[in-house]
């Protein structure tokens, strides 16, 4: 059996490899017959490291282990030679010469022997931790690119047009999806070579990574998911994060590791058939500590008891199938005719909590002379550069002909953005600094639009399931980071042509004896899913993302239910959708009863400029205070305070885009930040006052309405559902303008 580490870092894998081994030894041969296993043994374990430094430690850690193991330390035998090589996995395997500088020869000869290993040993066994980088375009090789006549492997898990994925396939584009990618083509022999050349080897063997978990679910991962099931005989999946994204660090496999982690094996056996996917079994580990994970992972066999079969299909997700009520609910995907992300700018400063910040901003850039300084305030990245002309309006708002480089007009007047839930901003409506603006949802905006916007590849944790807002929102609008999908209500700007499937809408009214309206059937859905008791109720259902409604047979449950979420989302959007005063739905911000009201008393006044901008916000639970600076707010309650989406409290989260320092820590390789961040106000504004309390108004109402929805929801999920229609065709995006 041959082993092999692609991203060895310090060579903690193949150190396990090697302590496995003279475990297994001791135990059925003795101690003395351990040395000599692990000498064979080393010959047949390869790493391959790209860094410097890590591969130097992994080197003398592996030497001093092996020296133990086999006691040459006390003898003049050496130790094995270690099969470590220096060299970028992902590189072309054909390269025969490296042409480096003679300091360099000893790098150069490393790779030409990792080369040669890559292109000819066989490979039994890939384990490891790969390497994860979002947007990792151009780093994938030889695996994204290939060479010389050959296809880039990466293309087998390139979904076909027809499956109408979308951007979807972006997500590809991760460094760890490369590695799995040279994993099953070095292991299973898949696709190594071309048509031209010998067929396709029928190899057995193991790939085992412990990494991010987005492939299990995402759409853009289908094609993968179905090239596995027909390469493989049986996968394993092992959820290492039941507690969703951002959990607790002392909950974590790996600390500083905020995404969802998983281990999966494949395993692939001769002969298998093609024509058969392979079995998929899932488990999670206990949600709790990380000792209590690791503990867990120390007693976990294959043949332990409880593990999950999970759907055979071809391009189903690698999770359990929807088991019991939850399996009769409607996936909320196939409600509606069209979804999309929402807006991604790839930069900063385009985007503010008030808009004469955006105007200085803008002012500061054109006024610039100095190219290179330009171009740093203006961040730019493949898809925007100050140079760049573009063509596509975004809705009423018109492209300027001509690029930013050259534009010395004012500002393009700021508009009312959805940046995050109960969080309306601003951006600058130009889509030459707008490089993901997604045409077709400003397209569709009018005063009648109202979006809704929901996790998509994750599942919520607390808090409403999904949210709603009346301004074009951005890609992080539901809960400020992970993404998520946006459904508009209307498919034009003149609300004339319903988002909401119209076979949909015929089965409700043939099923409720009336027609019913697109806006009921949102409504339905604020009041059922937008409340924390439903995230509650179905947490063990969201372990396989995918929102899933409830939807009764019953016409008065639907009408009650309709009329209740009109109300939801007339606060979720501020007063501005499903405006009705004599149903006490006004337009404009909704309030609570004076008496309980959240105010700011003449002593608790927010100093505006020169007084500085507040560094912190606290919380006073005996007299109910919000604390921001030297001022103050009465009449927040608890609940208010600790209102969240999905894990992320509301207020905190609005307070960071309007205090003092605003900077985040830097992750990764990321761009630096624009220095035109640094441009915001001298002082608190009063428009920061008025946006907290109609914040804090919405959410008190909000959760007034809580016990209400929990009720409703508990008996329509006691009673009848309706059987939809099923969707025509495969669901994807409407393509973009």
């Amino acid at each position: 059996m041959t082993i092999a580490d692609p991203a060895v870092g310090t060579g903690t894998f193949l150190l396990g490899v090697l302590r496995k081994i003279a475990e297994n030894v001791g135990a059925d041969q003795g101690e003395g017959a351990v040395g000599p296993a692990i000498a064979a043994a080393a010959k047949r374990l390869f790493g391959f490291e790209l860094q410097f430094g890590p591969f130097a430690v992994a080197q003398l850690r592996l030497l001093a282990e092996m020296r133990s193991l086999t006691k040459s330390g006390k003898s003049k035998t050496p130790p094995p030679e270690i099969n470590l090589f220096i060299t970028d996995t992902l590189g072309n395997p054909f390269v025969e010469e490296e042409q480096l500088p003679q300091i360099v020869e000893a790098v150069a000869k490393s790779r030409r022997e990792a080369n040669k290993v890559k292109r000819g040993q066989p490979i039994t066994v890939v384990i490891g931790n790969p390497p994860y980088k979002n947007n990792a375009e151009g780093r994938g090789g030889w695996i994204e690119k290939g060479s010389d006549g050959r296809p880039a492997p990466l293309e087998r898990w390139k979904a076909p047009t027809e499956w109408r994925l979308g951007a979807h396939g972006i997500h590809l584009k991760n460094l760890y999806i490369y590695f799995w990618r040279w994993a099953t083509l070095k292991v299973f022999g898949k696709g190594f070579f071309d048509a031209t050349s010998l067929p396709e080897r029928d190899e057995e063997g193991l790939v085992c990574f412990i990494s991010v978990a987005g492939f299990l679910n995402g759409p853009g991962f289908e094609k993968m998911r179905d090239d596995l099931r027909r390469t493989c005989s049986n996968i394993w999946v092992i959820d290492c994060s039941p507690e969703g994204h951002q959990p607790d660090v002392p909950t974590r496999i790996f600390q500083g590791v905020q995404q969802t982690v998983c281990i999966v094996l494949a395993a692939r056996k001769l002969g298998k058939d093609e024509r058969s996917p392979a079995r998929v079994l899932f488990r999670a580990l206990p949600v709790g500590k990380r000792e209590e994970k690791f503990a867990a992972l120390g007693a976990l066999c294959l043949e332990s008891k409880g593990w999950i079969e999970c759907p055979s299909e071809w391009r189903a997700p690698f999770l359990p199938a929807h088991l019991g009520k939850w399996a009769d609910f409607v996936p909320l995907l196939s409600l509606f005719a069209w979804s999309s992300p929402g807006v991604k700018a790839q930069r900063v400063w385009p985007i503010a909590p008030d808009a004469s910040t955006l105007a200085r901003r803008w002012d500061a850039l054109r006024s610039t002379t100095d190219r290179k300084l330009k171009q740093k305030m203006f961040s730019e990245e493949r898809d925007r550069t100050i140079d760049k002309t573009v063509k596509v309006d975004l809705g009423i708002h018109l492209t300027r002909k001509y690029s930013v480089a050259v534009d010395k007009e004012p500002v393009v007047a700021p508009v009312r953005y959805g940046f995050r839930s109960f969080d309306p901003q601003w951006i600058i409506p130009d889509h030459r600094i707008i490089s993901m603006a997604r045409p077709l949802l400003w397209s569709v905006y009018s005063g009648k639009q109202t979006y809704l916007t929901a996790l998509e590849a994750h599942s919520p944790r607390s808090g409403p399931a999904l949210t709603f807002t009346g301004l074009i929102p951005d890609m992080h609008h539901y809960k400020g980071s992970f993404g998520g999908r946006v459904y508009p209500l209307w498919g034009d700007a003149k609300a004339t042509h319903p988002n909401v499937r119209a076979d949909v809408l015929e089965a409700l009214a043939e099923a409720y004896g009336s027609e019913v309206a697109p806006e009921d059937v949102v409504a339905y859905i604020a009041a059922v899913m937008a409340h924390p008791a439903f995230t509650k109720r179905f947490r063990a259902d969201l372990v396989r993302p995918g929102l899933r409604l409830p939807l009764t047979a019953d016409a008065k449950l639907f009408a009650e239910a309709a009329a209740l979420g009109r109300e939801v989302v007339w606060l979720h959007c501020y007063g501005e959708r499903f405006v009705d005063a004599a149903a006490g739905r006004p337009k404009g911000p909704p309030r609570l009863p004076k008496q309980s009201a959240p105010r700011i008393p003449a002593a608790g006044a927010i100093p505006a400029a020169p007084e500085p901008l507040p560094a912190t916000m606290d919380y006073d639970a005996a007299k109910r205070r919000l604390i921001l600076g030297k001022g103050y707010v009465k009449n927040v309650t608890p609940p208010m305070r600790a209102y969240e989406i999905s894990g992320k409290n509301v207020l905190d989260q609005w307070f960071s885009y309007r205090r003092l320092d605003r900077s985040k820590p830097m992750i990764g390789d990321k761009r630096p930040p624009s220095p035109l961040e640094k441009i915001q106000p001298e002082g608190w504004l009063a428009e920061y006052t008025e946006d907290l309390l109609n914040l804090l108004n919405v959410l008190g109402r909000l959760i007034a309405l809580e016990p209400r929805q929990a009720e409703l929801l508990a008996r329509i999920c006691d009673g009848a559902m309706i059987e939809l229609p099923p969707e025509d065709g495969e669901r994807s995006e409407r393509p973009e303008a």
